[in-house]
């Protein structure tokens, strides 16, 4: 290809990849495509298409445009892999070219992320802009620079009483002349509404014939500094309009019925402080039931842990004590074997050599010796576990630690793990995929009572046997935590209760449904936040992620 049409090509604004229908490998790019994606132009010579368009449907397309079943395609969306690893949303055009009598693929992508941004923008505008003018106390009309009506709001139809015959007409001119003729004074009402691109803003009461009064103010619209319509503002004031005339015709009395009023808003300000007081009372005693709930749930919560933990001791321990019970009969056989010794040390016979030879063999010397050690070494081995078991209960708790503090999640994850371990061994298998989470500034505490809640309901939620899986990551920014479970999932319907306090799907007498909505807090506290992703009949999967720094104010809220 001459410089002349690569030059054209690498000013193209869409990406262009050149595909060979044999192999799939891509044979040609634009420079946009290096530039966009990342790789060098000889590394994606090497590379087939697929390698790029990796999702399912691209791979099937391929895999016909292999087996020459070409098909064109008109603004697709897609995902491209960057060199990085990224996925990046475009939308893509493929075209059959042919070159010397052989077809050849031509991929034509562009970058679609600011087009959705765009998109997105102006459609939440467009969304704001209606909801205001259906929100709003006023009846709005809006008027382009021809005299065309480009908007009005329900209320402004409601107020004038245009018929929908006449609204479904479009007749802008038909409307205004109904307007017009509801006014007292109808050729203002005509003029202003002419008045388009006239840049003052105007303020006028209207008298309708029926005995309304409305208050219409009106203001320029710009697009820079061109005037392209006008918007006006309706308020009906008549209300407002008779308490004034009503006013003005009573102010003999108004003395009066100010100190009337006056007493009345006393009187109503001295019932509302005695309700503040009583909301007062209330939500304090709110407070404390919730406080009750939470550590009722607490409770509840290290009393399960306690059992779980006995029942880890009480392996450890049996053997220990039994192991031990035979090493002191194993000793009372040796210290046998060493008085027998002793009474014919000095005076050996060949009588005394042989009755101890039949002791040596009556106890078997030479297996105790060897079975000691060994019995030894387990019995310190289970020892060890216990102590295991307790300083993972220690790290569970982080007891006395109350501060902030940098601490590995993961290691808070292994020892939560080892204290619920006997909700857990018998219902599922644990995977774990961590990331090497680097330390962060938290609560270590708090946030193992999160995993501890996660973990539990992943167990129960798992009705025979499956599995857990455990995974970490991070960021320059954030470290998240995942437990995921293949249990029964959650409904639909439910999704979006979880985190009430209160709401619970368990049996009665099996959850108290404060678990997620104390995980709830706690996350929030620490500036995170957790996210659920669930498949009614197939499982959950709940991450939690949070900050790698706290903020400095966080300390004060804990």
């Amino acid at each position: 290809m001459s410089s002349l049409a690569d030059l054209m090509l690498d000013h193209s604004s869409q990406m262009m990849l050149l595909v060979d229908p044999a192999s799939l490998r891509v044979v040609m790019v634009n420079q946009l495509v290096t530039q966009t994606l990342g790789y060098p132009r000889a590394e994606l010579f090497a590379m087939a298409i697929t390698d790029i368009e990796s999702s399912l449907q691209d791979v099937f397309y391929w895999e016909d445009v292999r087996n020459a079943q070409y098909q064109e395609i008109e603004g697709q969306e897609g995902l491209y892999r960057c060199a990085d690893g990224a996925m990046l949303s475009v939308v893509k055009s493929v075209r059959v070219v042919m070159h010397e009598d052989a077809p050849l693929i031509l991929v034509l992508a562009r970058d679609a992320r600011y087009e959705r941004q765009v998109e997105d923008t102006l459609e939440q505008t467009l969304s704001q802009l209606r909801a205001t003018l259906e929100s709003t106390g006023n009846g709005i009309l809006v008027i382009d620079w021809q005299g065309k009506i480009t908007n009005m709001n329900r209320l402004f139809s409601s107020m004038w009483g245009i018929p929908d015959a006449l609204l479904l007409e479009r007749n802008d001119t038909a409307i205004f002349d109904f307007i017009a003729e509801r006014v007292m004074e109808s050729d203002l009402c005509r003029a202003r509404l002419r008045a388009t691109v006239d840049s003052a803003e105007t303020d006028d009461l209207h008298r309708l014939r029926d005995g309304r009064v409305f208050e219409c103010k009106s203001h320029p619209q710009y697009i820079g500094e061109r005037i392209v319509g006008r918007v006006f503002g309706y308020t009906d004031i008549t209300e407002r309009t008779h308490a004034e005339e009503a006013l003005r015709e009573s102010r003999d009395r108004l003395e009066d019925r100010v100190r009337e009023r006056t007493a009345e808003l006393e009187t109503a300000n001295t019932t509302l402080q005695a309700e503040k007081r009583h909301q007062e009372t209330l939500i304090r005693k709110l407070e404390e039931a919730h406080n009750q709930l939470l550590q009722s749930e607490k409770m509840a919560s290290i009393g399960q842990l306690a059992a779980g933990v006995a029942h880890e001791i009480n392996n450890p321990v049996g053997f220990v004590n039994s192991n031990l019970g035979t090493l002191k009969r194993y000793a009372e056989d040796l210290l046998r074997l060493l008085t027998a010794y002793e009474e014919i040390e000095g005076s050996l016979t060949t009588e005394q050599v042989e009755a101890i030879a039949r002791v040596k063999k009556e106890i078997d010397a030479g297996y105790l010796r060897a079975d000691i050690g060994e019995l030894l070494t387990e019995s310190l081995d289970g020892l060890q576990r216990v102590k295991r078991i307790v300083q993972d209960l220690k790290d569970f708790s982080h007891v006395g630690k109350a501060e902030r503090e940098l601490a590995n999640l993961e290691a808070g994850l292994e020892s939560t793990l080892n204290v619920v371990w006997n909700e857990i061994k018998y219902k599922a298998d644990v995977v774990k995929e961590y990331g090497s989470l680097p330390a962060i500034e938290c609560f270590p505490s708090q946030l193992n009572q999160v995993f501890m809640n996660l973990l539990v309901n992943a167990a129960h939620a798992i009705e025979n046997h499956g599995r857990i899986t455990l995974r970490t990551g991070h960021d320059e920014s954030v470290v998240w935590v995942e437990v995921e479970d293949t249990g029964k999932g959650i409904r639909p319907e439910h999704l979006s209760r979880i985190f009430e306090p209160f709401f619970t799907t368990k049996e009665v007498g099996k959850g108290t449904g404060l678990g997620l909505s104390l995980s709830y807090g706690i996350v929030n506290r620490h500036h995170g936040r957790i996210e659920v992703r669930s498949e009614f009949g197939k499982g959950s999967m709940f991450r939690v992620v949070l900050p790698r720094i706290l903020p400095p104010e966080t300390a004060a809220s804990q």
